[in-house]
C-alpha cells in the first residue's frame, strides 16, 4: 500500500511548484512560498508524517501523522495538505507596526525596514503610526515596535494589546536606523515568546502531583480556517512527548484515531486519556457541529472499546480554567470565557474555591442557552461574524451574566476580536458598579491550548485517584 500511495502522490502536478522523491522514502513539495514534506516510517506499521512550512514566518501550517491502513483516508489527508499549501500562496505578510510620538521618525525608519525586508526576501511588512492612533490601528498587526521616546508606555501598551508582541526598540538601534538589528530583535523576541504558559504552570503544579501514572492529554481546538489538535504525554507531570497536529477540517473520530494509532507505537502503554473538546459533553456524547462529529456517537464508549483504555472527555474550557488556576496562587474563584474568532456564541467555565463547578446536568457555563434570545436561530452555528462591536456587546453580556451568577475574583477572556480590556471594563461599568468588578486577564490564542492540556492532565489525575 505504501508504494501505491507514494506513486499516487508523485503523479500529482501543482501550479508554481513541483512534487518529487527526495530519496527512496520521502517526498518533497517545493514552491516559492512554502515547502511540504511527506515522510514514511516503517515501524511495526507504516506511519506517514505530513507537514507544510510557510516561508514567510517559518511556522508549520499543517502537521499530522497517521497509520497507513486506509488508502481513501490517506488520499483525503493529502488533498487537505495541498489545500493548505495552496492557501499560503497569497497569505498576508507578517505585519509590524512602528510607533513613536508623532510618527514622523518611524515613517522614515519603516521605509528603510521595508527595503531591507525586500533585499533579505523576508515576508515582513512595516508601517508606522503616532502613539495617539496606536490602539485604533494595532488590530491588524502582529508585532508592535515602540520607539525610545515612548518606551515608558511599554507596560500599558503590553497590557492593553496583550495578544500582540510588544517590543521596545533600543535607543542606539533607533538612532542609527539599523535595519539589521531590528530584524534580529524581531526574531529573538518571537523565539522568547515560545516559552509556554504550560511550562510555567508545570513548574508551579509539579509539587502537588503525586500520581506516577502515564497520561495522554489531548486538546482539540478548531480555529479560524484551521484545526489544531495538541497532545502531551505526561508522567508525574513531566512532559514525555509533545506535538500539535495542524490541519484544515476537523473530523473528530478520524483525527483522534490517527493520534491514538501513531502514539501507541511510540508509547506502548498509558493509564488514561483525557480529551478536551469544544461543545457540551453529555454521557460521552459531544454536542458539536455535526460536520465535525455525528452527535449520536458516544465518543467515550467508542474510544474505550476500540483502544481498551480509560477515556475522560471534558469541554475544553474546563481544562482551561483548571490549567490557569494551577499556574498561579492569587485567585480561587475564576470564570474562563472563550469567544473564538468569527463565532457569535462562545462558552464559559466556572471554578469556585479551586474546584470546577459543573452543575447538576454538566451544563454550567453553557452561555449559549442565554445568548439564543439575543441571536437569530440561523446564526447559532455560523462562524463568520467579524463585527468587533457586535462581538464586544456579546462579550460584555456574557461577563455581566458571570458576575451576576458567580461573582468571580478573576475573569479570563479569550477573544481575539476584543483584546482591549479597558474598553470592555468601560462598557461593563455602564451596568455594574465598578467596585463589584472582578480582575480581568486577556488569554491569547497562542496560550489557550497550553492551559487546556495542563488542566486536562490534572482532571485525569483526579479521575485516577477516585
Amino acid at each position: 500500500m505504501k508504494e501505491l500511495y507514494k506513486n499516487w502522490i508523485i503523479s500529482h502536478k501543482i501550479d508554481d511548484g513541483k512534487i518529487f522523491l527526495n530519496d527512496e522514502e520521502n517526498i518533497l513539495i517545493e514552491t516559492d512560498f512554502a515547502r511540504g514534506e511527506i515522510n514514511f516510517y516503517d515501524l511495526e506499521v507504516n506511519i506517514v508524517e505530513m507537514s507544510v512550512t510557510n516561508f514567510s514566518d517559518g511556522e508549520n501550517k499543517f502537521y499530522l501523522h497517521f497509520e497507513l491502513k486506509d488508502l481513501n483516508h490517506a488520499e483525503e489527508l493529502f488533498e487537505e495538505m495541498l489545500e493548505t499549501l495552496e492557501s499560503l500562496k497569497n497569505r498576508q505578510k507578517l505585519k509590524i507596526l512602528l510607533c513613536c510620538t508623532s510618527g514622523l521618525t518611524t515613517n522614515f525608519f519603516k521605509d528603510k525596514l521595508n527595503e531591507a525586508a525586500e533585499i533579505l526576501s523576508l515576508d515582513y511588512e512595516f508601517n508606522a503610526v503616532s502613539f495617539s492612533k496606536l490602539y485604533s490601528t494595532a488590530y491588524d498587526y502582529s508585532i508592535i515596535l515602540l520607539a525610545p521616546q515612548i518606551a515608558f508606555q511599554f507596560d500599558s501598551v503590553k497590557k492593553t494589546l496583550s495578544d500582540k508582541l510588544v517590543v521596545k526598540i533600543p535607543t542606539k538601534t533607533f538612532a542609527s536606523y539599523d535595519s539589521g538589528e531590528i530584524v534580529k530583535l524581531i526574531r529573538e523576541e518571537v523565539e522568547k515568546r515560545k516559552f509556554s504558559a504550560e511550562e510555567r504552570a508545570i513548574m508551579r503544579a509539579i509539587g502537588e502531583i503525586k500520581n506516577n501514572s502515564k497520561i495522554l492529554s489531548i486538546a482539540v481546538m478548531p480555529f479560524e480556517h484551521q484545526t489544531r489538535i495538541s497532545y502531551r504525554i505526561y508522567e508525574r507531570g513531566e512532559i514525555l512527548k509533545s506535538e500539535t497536529v495542524i490541519k484544515g477540517k476537523l473530523n473528530v473520530i478520524r483525527d483522534l484515531e490517527d493520534i491514538f494509532d501513531t502514539i501507541s507505537y511510540r508509547c506502548k502503554k498509558f493509564d488514561m486519556v483525557g480529551i478536551a473538546i469544544p461543545g457540551g459533553i453529555h454521557d460521552g456524547k459531544v454536542d458539536l457541529d455535526d460536520r465535525m462529529i455525528d452527535p449520536k456517537i458516544n465518543l467515550k464508549k467508542y474510544l474505550e472499546e476500540k483502544y481498551k483504555i480509560p477515556v475522560i472527555i471534558h469541554n475544553n474550557l474546563r481544562g482551561a480554567v483548571l490549567g490557569y488556576y494551577a499556574q498561579q496562587k492569587k485567585y480561587k474563584n475564576i470564570v474562563f470565557m472563550s469567544q473564538p474568532k468569527g463565532y457569535l456564541i462562545g462558552g464559559q467555565s466556572i471554578l469556585i474555591d479551586g474546584k470546577i463547578f459543573s452543575g447538576s446536568h454538566n451544563n454550567s457555563g453553557e452561555i449559549k442557552f442565554l445568548l439564543r434570545s439575543q441571536i437569530k436561530n440561523n446564526e447559532h452555528r455560523e462562524h463568520c461574524c467579524y463585527d468587533s462591536e457586535r462581538i464586544l456587546d456579546i462579550i460584555c453580556f456574557e461577563i455581566r451574566a458571570a458576575i451576576s451568577i458567580a461573582d468571580p475574583e478573576l475573569i479570563c477572556i479569550r477573544s481575539e476580536m476584543t483584546p482591549d480590556l479597558e474598553k470592555i471594563k468601560e462598557k461593563i461599568i455602564e451596568h455594574v458598579p465598578e467596585e463589584f468588578l472582578p480582575d480581568f486577564v486577556y488569554i491569547p490564542d497562542t496560550e489557550m491550548a497550553e492551559y487546556v492540556l495542563l488542566g486536562q492532565m490534572i482532571l485525569c489525575l483526579e479521575s485516577l485517584e477516585k
